[in-house]
């Protein structure tokens, strides 16, 4: 029988509360290989997710199962290995998809050094007095990086903490020369690599063509019975383009129409089946049909990145009332001001683009905050902005959206109005 999402973590981590293995139960709530390939995995054991009337759940027997197969699991923490924990890369250096394919060992070599980078940051410490940061130490971490300072920066980001709903980091130890694991618990997470990397292999394959899709579940498209992959072409062939002809209806006279949203592409990305209509929470308009992914990105992305989107500007301009007073959402405000700061402010003669961040707001007056201080030794400065100067630098950006596209358009409602 399908089980929320909160019922499955409270059963799981009753069955599991005495198994040696560490366990993350929060995975049943966060999901993270949804998209990818719709389950979730505890070691080599993935769960499937199921979704039952809108709601994503779970089968009760598949969550008994892997708690039963956690809770018998053996894993002897005095037979261990040394886990030969490859060189650290910045970037892919090659294969850009290869990057991607889950490989727990460079996993854990990226959290120590990205810990140990940001901990310069945070230091206020110029880039040329880093040194040699890449050394590894005689604790086994690189540049000056405690065990203890990345234990608390890892459970601080449950990002960092686990890998295939595990807590390696409990597990770990550093011998003198080599990082060590129980043999049994390296094994689990080798078969996570093969089953997870099999599993997004198959999703990968459009369901119309069979055609191979990006490894990141780029063709992965949210539907109201789960995700299904769709290559832009089939979903081309299966779904009409979004004319804009129902640009200006209320969104609430569209509900009670009944107009279906997943008989067209979403309009922002053009690439995958609609699940929903967009619509302006200020003034009302409907702005088109959206995938679950793009309605996501505009809803609860942060503003400042929807609107570096292709199309992600002119996307909220199909609200009626926006495009006639030339505006914006209010949520989109600040971060209009903040791109323009970030372009046209510079600490002195540097000629880096700051980052800008809002540090308050008093009397109708916004304060920024700049900085290029990886960069420089003091670099940070303040910049106030009025109420009229937001208005006229968002005036000022649709403006400029809408001249950058091939032709303006309409603020006519359009034919479905009314």
């Amino acid at each position: 029988m399908p089980i929320s999402r909160e019922y499955a973590r409270s059963l799981f981590t009753d069955l599991t509360q005495n198994a040696t293995v560490p366990l993350d139960p929060d995975e049943l709530l966060h999901m993270p290989g949804l998209r990818q390939h719709g389950h979730v995995f505890f070691g080599d054991i993935a769960v499937r997710c199921y979704k039952h009337k809108a709601r994503w759940t779970y089968d009760e027997r598949d969550i008994r199962a892997v708690g039963r197969a956690f809770a018998d699991m053996e894993v002897s923490l005095d037979d261990v290995v040394d886990v030969q924990l490859p060189v650290y890369r910045d970037i892919p250096e090659r294969d850009p998809e290869e990057w991607h394919r889950p490989n727990w060992r460079r996993r854990l070599v990226s959290w120590m050094f990205d810990r140990a980078r940001n901990q310069l940051l945070e230091q206020g410490r110029h880039y040329d007095e880093w040194g040699s940061w890449r050394a590894i130490g005689a604790n086994g971490l690189p540049g000056e990086l405690t065990w203890e300072e990345f234990v608390a920066s890892s459970g601080s980001h449950r990002h960092l903490q686990n890998i295939a709903g595990t807590r390696p980091l409990q597990l770990l130890a550093w011998s003198g020369e080599n990082w060590l694991l129980p043999r049994a618990y390296a094994d689990l997470l080798d078969r996570w690599e093969r089953r997870e990397d099999d599993l997004v292999t198959r999703a990968r394959l459009c369901s119309s063509c069979g055609d191979q899709g990006p490894y990141w579940g780029g063709w992965r498209t949210p539907t109201t019975s789960g995700y299904i992959t769709r290559c832009p072409p089939c979903s081309g062939a299966a779904f009409q383009p979004y004319t804009g002809h129902l640009r200006g209806v209320p969104y609430d006279k569209l509900r009670r129409r009944g107009t279906r949203a997943d008989d067209y592409l979403c309009r922002l990305c053009k690439a995958s089946q609609a699940s929903a209509w967009d619509h302006c929470h200020e003034h009302g308009h409907v702005r088109g049909p959206l995938c679950g992914s793009c309605n996501t990105r505009e809803g609860k992305a942060t503003p400042y990145y929807f609107l570096q989107l292709e199309g992600g500007a002119l996307h909220l301009l199909e609200c009626r009332d926006c495009l006639e007073q030339r505006t914006l959402p209010r949520r989109f405000h600040l971060d209009v001001v903040r791109a323009h700061l970030e372009q046209t402010e510079r600490h002195g003669r540097c000629r880096r683009q700051p980052y800008a961040r809002e540090l308050e707001h008093a009397h109708g007056v916004h304060r920024f905050q700049l900085e290029c201080s990886g960069w420089h030794a003091t670099g940070s400065w303040t910049k106030d902005v009025t109420a009229s100067e937001v208005a006229a630098l968002v005036r000022a950006f649709v403006d400029a959206t809408l001249t950058a596209q091939e032709g303006r358009p309409s603020p006519d409602p359009g034919p479905g109005a009314g």
